[in-house]
């Protein structure tokens, strides 16, 4: 009710308003609404804001969407036990049964959906002590995820690390600027990483990321100092730093900015070579003669180089699948197994079978197709495929207009826009500014059921 409401702000709704917009009965609206009411009195302490039965009026609510989801979960006993589980050094159930007044099998029912999605992602989450149990890395992604996501920006989630020193460090550590999304997201995984450890949780063995980057380099290099945390021993803090600096090079930042950060990891990977740069390079060579004539090799694109390698220095790392914010889109792993790139993909997995080079690689196959092809579907156009729609263009080519409808097309990674040589009749879709062109008819033989006027 309350996306409604606020969607579309300074208009007045009535009862009647809403239960047709909501698809409700007037009684159930009218007794939603109350409720709301109820809730933004308690959100704004007592400072009620008075509305008629009349007339609702969304900006008067004063209550943005995202507060609200986070005043309804924590009222939620499922994240009440969740948030105290990760939070305390020392969780026990019987201890947080009675303090909520549930009984255990209660709450075990209640958490069962939760127990299963984590299990999902190989982590156990004891039903006695409470603890999450599996790779600490994970554990750490799918954390950080849920409280990302829960807190949207709206309050600092973590009680025994203050947000004020968590700045101060991510200032201290960080060795490029970021926006101040990007801030805010990597101060919300130094908190969580800071609590993890505060708990009893210190980072585990990244020797997988120390092979790849191997020595003392600038993917390596010591982020963290002893004071940060200064009951960790030194393995256990070398652990810490390597985990964050895989945050840092392989999860925070996929896309070009402007100080081109991912140049850095593609002439380093150049440099060095080894599992991810020749696998990365030996598919786009792979995929070079099913590219168009006038498409240039996909190894000439550099940020495209260094996210796919970042793909496969995560999957090695990881051992397989990292959790990340995609995953709570349930059409995320939606069957992808059809299209042309995914059949490339798999032919090339089956020529390099017997490669030993690849073979670290050979258990986490279906992960590693999942991700690349999401990751090169805006890349789809370059490859002759039956899966593109071919478009012809039949527009001025001095208007602004035309100029934005081509580049509006070409990121659209399924869209071919053929050459203007090309024969209109091989086209799929046949973009037009004119309508009826009486003058062009002698020179154009146009399909008019693939023609569509613009």
């Amino acid at each position: 009710m309350l996306e409604v409401i606020n969607r579309e702000k300074g208009r007045s709704f009535t009862i009647n308003d809403l239960a047709q917009l909501l698809d409700m009965s007037y009684a159930k609206t009218y007794n939603t609404f109350q409720a709301l009411l109820e809730d933004i009195d308690a959100l704004s302490h007592g400072e009620r804001v008075s509305h008629t039965v009349a007339t609702i009026n969304g900006t008067d609510l004063g209550i943005p969407l995202d507060c609200y989801r986070l005043f309804l979960l924590k009222r939620s006993v499922e994240f009440q036990v969740f948030d105290y589980a990760v939070q305390s050094a020392r969780p026990n159930l019987e201890s947080f049964c009675a303090q909520h007044f549930i009984s255990k099998s209660t709450l075990l029912r209640k958490i069962a959906s939760l127990r299963h999605f984590f299990e999902t992602y190989n982590i156990n989450w004891s039903t006695t002590t409470l603890q999450l149990k599996g790779d600490e890395k994970q554990i750490r992604f799918i954390l950080n995820s849920i409280y990302l996501v829960a807190f949207h920006a709206q309050e600092w989630p973590f009680h025994t690390v203050k947000h004020d020193d968590v700045v101060r460090m991510r200032k201290d550590i960080q060795t490029q600027e970021f926006d101040p999304v990007t801030s805010l997201q990597l101060d919300m995984f130094l908190g969580l990483c800071r609590t993890r450890v505060g708990t009893g949780y210190p980072m585990t063995s990244m020797a997988t990321y120390q092979q790849i980057f191997p020595d003392q380099n600038y993917f390596t290099a010591p982020l963290l100092e002893q004071r940060m945390y200064p009951t960790l021993d030194k393995l256990s803090l070398n652990n810490e730093n390597q985990f964050l600096q895989f945050y840092f090079h392989i999860v925070l930042s996929s896309r070009e900015n402007g100080n081109e950060s991912f140049a850095e990891l593609y002439y380093y990977l150049k440099k060095i070579g080894g599992i991810a740069w020749d696998f990365t390079h030996k598919f786009f060579d792979f995929l070079r003669p099913y590219q168009r004539n006038d498409e240039p090799s996909l190894n000439d694109n550099h940020l495209l180089v260094a996210n796919f390698a970042r793909t496969v220095v995560s999957v090695l790392v990881m051992t397989g699948h990292r959790f990340g914010l995609d995953d709570f889109n349930s059409a995320y792993f939606l069957d992808d197994s059809t299209s042309a790139m995914s059949k490339l993909m798999y032919k090339y997995f089956d020529q390099e079978t017997g490669n030993p080079e690849f073979a670290p690689l050979r258990p986490y196959r279906q992960e590693l197709h999942h991700n690349l092809v999401l990751l090169l579907a805006p890349y789809l156009q370059s490859v002759q495929s039956d899966d593109n729609v071919k478009v012809y263009l039949l527009t001025e080519h001095n208007g602004f207009y035309s100029r934005v409808l081509e580049i509006f097309l070409h990121d659209i990674g399924f869209v071919h826009i053929m050459a203007e040589t090309s024969d209109p009749a091989d086209a799929d879709l046949i973009i037009s500014s004119l309508a009826n062109p009486k003058l062009l008819e002698d020179a154009l033989h146009l399909d008019p059921s693939k023609v569509f006027i613009w």
